[in-house]
């Protein structure tokens, strides 16, 4: 198929971009820090994304300003390594917009501290529309509302910020705005503005900072210059902290598709010159930032309709990396653009490879936000922040100069003994940079526990990522050797001059009667369709692999229970919220039983035995599925000649095993 219909300019505001792929905002991908300075290490990033042909980039939320710190003010900056970057970024034929941001309101991330900031700091902070909303995070926070004279600060900063934009290059501005449950968004609401001055009442007057925000742009700027908004269709919240899911019938508590047609046409009135368009809010994070539970394109069916009513430029996010269906959805007219973001952290090459008809060397981004937003959240902790703007796949994404691959300076025979994701990442690496490879793997096919996890119906991409790993090590000509094992006294049989270890983990025993009983079987054996359940299951283990069993299960029909020995399920850290609220959300949906502080005693021909705040409780069960962690597998001890690497190091994630393989891979 043609994929040429991607690849046609888009005229937006004054500026045409040379293609239809944008490149949405992502956290962590601002070149401009926290501390208001130039973050050089976004130079290589853009550049690498922009000699891929990116048509459009725009980078993650700067604040317009506060507290007397206004972006406006900062001229050093924008005159100096911004526009340097622009010019840059030009050269390639690229186009860059700054989204600019009004701040978070009650989104804003709580964080452990933040209780010690100076409380004048603390009252500009936790601000939203109206007095006592509560905070997404901790709804024991109450926001405080905006004043009028601090609305029309921003309002005047968003103008004097643009301008200095136009000054140093950028092409044009995003305001972070009506979308994803943000201060403006908040605003837009009728919900959470209780307002009854002229930003509050009617859908006018709740629209009226984000659009007085446009006007201020333009007349900085002039009409020419181009504003995107970023614009969620639909809320796809239940209320506060609720948020909807596919297919469900429910009374939208944010904004309905019944307003944002309207909505839309005042925004546009205003002067705006493209919807960047998705669904979603923080209660609902998981349509803004799609997980692999939600379908491809989930945000197509809204987005196409709200079309219909504007006539400037549509774009449309949210898992939008299938070429197939994007151009289908251009060339027919549903949209005018696609917003492509986590996909080209995964694989920055991602639109000249499409061009090109090279899908089979595309990196498949798997919806893990394990590298590109691990803000994880569950009782116990307001919210836990690991890496963003990074990727879980890609090391390379955000350390392009650091982590270069360079060609080896001494050419070795390497042994790679496992051929799990962390042994083929070895081996890919090594193999690039120019040793002699050889891949064992004691199974008849590669994957490792991978395999399993990529099992369930809605790991459609985890599968991509394991047919793209087997294509890439056949294209290097990688040596794998299938069903060969290799022992702790084969090591000198290999002729190796490097051994790399990659040998995984192995489910974990628990000393428990029953346990190794006919009606119990292992996660794996379960995934890999080994064994068969019966209606009722009793699922042992309340993380990720044990709540995505039970979601499979209910899938199927079954009736699943989730036993966790934890006050909360999915105490995963660096376990994206996106992911775990729409996994909480699916568990609620389905009527999947949960039950907490309860821990496994015995395995019975009935069922189980659990015990709950000391007492036991039994529980009826065709079968038991055991989800219980892993153990790493290392036969080779200490020996010197070897470098252990991934889980058979330490148990992790793919986040934490790529990077392994990488560090080995690179020091070799």
């Amino acid at each position: 198929m043609s994929y040429e219909a991607l690849f046609t300019p888009l005229k937006i505001g004054g500026v045409t971009i040379k293609n239809r792929i944008i490149m949405c905002a992502m956290g962590g991908t601002s070149p401009i820090g926290f501390d208001g300075k130039f973050l050089e290490k976004t130079r290589p990033y853009f550049l690498a994304r922009a000699k891929a042909n990116v048509g459009l980039m725009i980078p993650g939320v700067t604040s317009v300003g506060g507290q007397g710190r206004w972006l406006y003010q900062s001229e050093d900056l924008f005159m100096g390594p911004i526009k340097s970057l622009m010019e840059e970024i030009h050269a390639y034929g690229s186009k860059f917009f700054l989204q600019l941001g009004a701040g978070f309101g009650r989104s804003q991330m709580v964080f452990p501290g933040m209780d010690k900031m100076p409380a004048e700091m603390l009252k500009s902070t936790m601000v939203a529309p109206s007095d006592g909303l509560p905070n997404v995070w901790d709804p024991n926070i109450k926001h405080r509302a905006l004043t009028r004279k601090e609305i029309y600060d921003i309002i005047d900063a968003y103008g004097r910020a643009a301008a200095l934009c136009k000054k140093a290059g950028i092409d044009g501005v995003e305001i972070h705005a009506v979308h994803e449950g943000y201060l403006l968004d908040q605003f837009a609401m009728a919900n959470m503005n209780h307002r009854t001055d002229e930003f509050g009442g009617s859908l006018e007057n709740r629209l009226r900072f984000a659009c007085e925000i446009i006007k201020s742009i333009k007349a900085a700027c002039g009409q020419d210059y181009p504003v995107s908004v970023r614009y969620s269709v639909a809320s796809k919240i239940r209320g506060f902290n609720q948020g909807a899911l596919p297919g469900e019938n429910y009374v939208e508590f944010g904004r309905s598709m019944e307003e944002s047609p309207t909505a839309a046409r005042i925004l546009e009135a205003a002067g705006a010159d493209l919807l960047n368009s998705d669904n979603g809010s923080y209660d609902s994070w998981y349509w803004a930032h799609p997980p692999v539970y939600m379908p491809m394109a989930c945000n197509l069916p809204e987005v196409t309709y709200l079309k219909n009513f504007v006539s400037i430029p549509v774009a449309c996010a949210g898992r939008m990396h299938d070429p197939e269906l994007d151009a289908k959805a251009v060339e027919s007219g549903q949209i005018d653009a696609v917003g492509v973001a986590r996909q080209l952290l995964c694989d920055p090459e991602w639109c000249d490879k499409i061009r090109q008809g090279r899908l089979e060397d595309v990196r498949p981004c798997i919806a893990c936000h394990n590298g590109c937003f691990a803000i994880s959240h569950y009782k116990g902790t307001p919210s836990g922040f690991g890496r963003m703007g990074e990727c879980a796949l890609n090391p390379a994404t955000m350390n392009e100069e650091a982590m270069a691959l360079k060609p080896a300076e001494t050419v070795k025979k390497v042994a790679v003994i496992g051929g799990g994701i962390g042994g083929m990442e070895a081996a890919r690496l090594l193999k690039m940079r120019g040793h002699d490879v050889t891949l064992y793997e004691k199974s008849g096919e590669l994957g490792g526990v991978f395999i399993a996890a990529a099992a369930p119906s809605f790991k459609e991409q985890d599968k991509k990522l394991l047919e793209w790993y087997k294509h890439e090590l056949a294209k290097l000509q990688v040596d794998v050797r299938l069903n060969t094992a290799v022992e702790p006294g084969g090591l000198d049989a290999l002729g190796a001059e490097a051994v790399i270890v990659a040998t995984g983990a192995t489910p974990r025993k628990l000393p428990i009667p029953g346990f190794d009983s006919p009606k119990a079987m292992e996660a794996i054996d379960y995934l890999r369709g080994r064994r068969e359940t019966g209606e009722r299951v009793v699922v042992i283990g309340g993380g990720l692999t044990g709540c995505e069993i039970a979601y499979d299960l209910a899938l199927k029909g079954k009736k699943p229970v989730i036993v966790e020995m934890q006050d909360d399920i999915l105490k995963v850290p660096g376990l994206s919220a996106a992911n775990s609220n729409m996994l909480r959300e699916l568990i609620r949906y389905y009527g999947i039983e949960v039950r907490l502080s309860s821990s496994l005693k015995e395995i019975t021909d009935k069922g189980v035995v659990l015990s709950e705040e000391g007492s036991e409780v039994s529980l009826d069960a065709d079968s038991v599925v055991l989800s219980v962690g892993y153990v790493p597998v290392n036969a080779f001890g200490d020996d010197p000649r070897v470098k252990v690497i991934g889980d058979a190091e330490k148990v992790g994630n793919l986040l934490s095993v790529i990077r392994a393989a990488y560090a080995a891979a690179y020091e070799i």
